[in-house]
């Protein structure tokens, strides 16, 4: 049970990449003269690394709850 939940986490480590641009876009938006559209095309030019790292997390994430499930 509690390596399943160890792939929980890491699996949530993997799409946390994929949501923060919306929640702080969501917050320029408020504040400053950016359009959503604006803020996800700078935030994913400069910080592209961040969606491959989620990737790859999600990928072993997937690997490891997969493996865990068939050798029950």
């Amino acid at each position: 049970m509690k390596k399943n939940r160890k792939w929980k986490i890491v699996l949530a480590m993997g799409i946390c990449p994929f949501i923060l641009p919306f929640i702080v876009g969501l917050y320029r938006v408020s504040i400053e003269s950016w359009t959503m559209l604006d803020w996800l095309i700078m935030y994913s030019f400069i910080y592209w690394p961040t969606y491959l790292i989620g990737f790859v997390l999600i990928v072993i994430a997937m690997n490891g709850l997969l493996k865990e499930k068939t050798d029950e």
